[in-house]
């Protein structure tokens, strides 16, 4: 039978993987007991975080991942990978409302 992480991934996660964007020492250094309530104690996170990673920065992908996988121990290793220690480079962009004129275009014509 098919699963959402498969269903997922052949939508949107063929792209291929660019470990410059990891920094696998801030992984062991900074966020090792997180990594490990993830990884070795926690098979939903396990597959939250192998979903999500397929997605390749996806938002509508990541958040079928979270909505499928989504718990706290997820939310505390993405939390120190990404947000405290920056061990994994993301986009994000600054608050506030865009100036006129230089909204970001919508992916798919508005109906």
């Amino acid at each position: 039978s098919a699963r959402a992480e498969d269903e997922l991934y052949a939508k949107y996660g063929d792209k291929g993987f660019d470990s410059s964007l990891v920094d696998a020492n801030c992984l062991t250094n900074k966020c090792s007991l997180q990594a490990k309530a993830c990884l070795q104690d926690d098979p939903d996170c396990r597959k939250g975080l192998t979903c999500t990673a397929k997605c390749l920065g996806d938002n509508a992908c990541i958040t079928g991942c979270f909505a499928r996988y989504g718990n706290p121990n997820l939310d505390n290793l993405l939390k120190c990978t990404i947000e405290d220690n920056e061990c994994i480079k993301v986009a994000i962009l600054e608050g506030g409302a865009d100036a006129y004129g230089e909204e970001p275009r919508s992916p798919a014509p508005t109906v």
